[in-house]
């Protein structure tokens, strides 16, 4: 398994709506939006993928891609 970081998230992203981002590549095992108290995004998320290579290709094709005004990144987590 492979744990993606997601950044520069709209504060309005849902769980849902990442996940139908990323579910074209592959077994998501995984999906956490890290929100505030008030149960708002704080720009950033995890996404677990099952494989690894699925795991590339999406930070690959996401990676820098606007998305609801915002420019997205993908990293491996740490």
């Amino acid at each position: 398994m492979v744990t993606l970081y997601i950044g520069g998230l709209d504060p309005q992203i849902n769980e849902s709506q990442l996940l139908a981002l990323f579910a074209d590549f592959g077994v998501i095992t995984q999906t956490r939006v890290v929100t505030d108290d008030d149960g708002v995004c704080r720009g950033f998320a995890y996404v677990t993928f099952e494989d690894d290579l699925a795991a590339a290709k999406a930070r690959v094709a996401l990676n820098g891609k606007e998305i609801q005004g915002q420019t997205l990144r993908v990293a491996l987590a740490t």
